[in-house]
Parts: C-alpha cells; sequence; structure tokens
C-alpha cells in the first residue's frame, strides 16, 4: 500500500488500525506495526543496507512495515544507498508477499514523485491512499473531542 498526505492527517494510526483489522480477519497473523525511517533501513557501507531492510522486514513478519517519508529512500547520488532499500523491499514484497504488508507514506507530491522514479513501482501497490488536509472546522471538531475525553478521564 502507499500512503499519501501531510503530517498529521491519521497515516500512521490507520496502519495501526489495519494491522488489527488483518490480524482479526487473519490475513496477518500478528498485526503489529513496525514503523521506520531511511535512517533505519539505509546503511553506511555496501552490503549493509539490504541486511538492515531485511531484518526489518524479518521483524515485520505477520503484520505491517510502515515506511514513513518513503520518497527519501529516492534522495540521494549515484553513491547513495537508498536505492539498495528500495530494491530489497521490493525482492521481500515477492519472497514473502504472504507474511506481511509493506506501507510507504509520505506528502503526496513527493511520492508521485518517488512512484515516477521506478516504472516497477506503481504496479507493486495497487491501493493509494491520499489523506487530505484537515478544515479549519474539522480541527476544530477533533479539539473538542479531545477537551470532552481529557474532563471525562
Amino acid at each position: 500500500m502507499l500512503f499519501k498526505g501531510s503530517p498529521g492527517t491519521g497515516k500512521t494510526t490507520v496502519a495501526r488500525l489495519l494491522g488489527e483489522l488483518f490480524r482479526d480477519m487473519n490475513i496477518l497473523a500478528k498485526g503489529h506495526l513496525v514503523e521506520v525511517e531511511r535512517a533505519d533501513l539505509v546503511g553506511e557501507y555496501i552490503g549493509q543496507t539490504a541486511q538492515k531492510t531485511r531484518d526489518l522486514v524479518k521483524k515485520a513478519l505477520g503484520g505491517i512495515l510502515f515506511v514513513d517519508e518513503a520518497y527519501s529512500l529516492a534522495r540521494g547520488g549515484e553513491k547513495d544507498f537508498g536505492k539498495e532499500a528500495i530494491d530489497t523491499l521490493v525482492k521481500q514484497m515477492e519472497d514473502k508477499k504472504d507474511q506481511f504488508v509493506l506501507i510507504l507514506a509520505g506528502y503526496s507530491d513527493e511520492m508521485e514523485n518517488f512512484l515516477r522514479l521506478n516504472p516497477g513501482l506503481p504496479s507493486r501497490f495497487p491501493m493509494i491512499i491520499t489523506f487530505p488536509n484537515y478544515t479549519g472546522s474539522e480541527l476544530l471538531a477533533i479539539s473538542e473531542q479531545m477537551i470532552i475525553e481529557q474532563n471525562i478521564n
């Protein structure tokens, strides 16, 4: 899956809820969420990135691997290891397709650019969800609900 939207629009929360839902539906064994970012996946020397990425996929087996700001993996120059992380994730998606869910998340425009960098990526993420920004009235309603809940507890 690919989640596009600004920070604070609920991408991580929805990923957690999907983990629980998929566990309850027996799609995933555990339904836990492993949240990572570029620094967790990309190593500093040759060979380290693939191993770090495989280790995180292993940790996510039975649940969801959530890569926040995934577009940052495509940044960097010729000597950057972000591409290796992407390639490793794609391979793990194929090899362990029924054992975990991969969700890449980030800003809408950056995620669109990310998908254009590799022609094979869009077909690997058939479920793309855009999280719109909250309106002023929605933020007010959320704030009011939070105040009510704080007073109850």
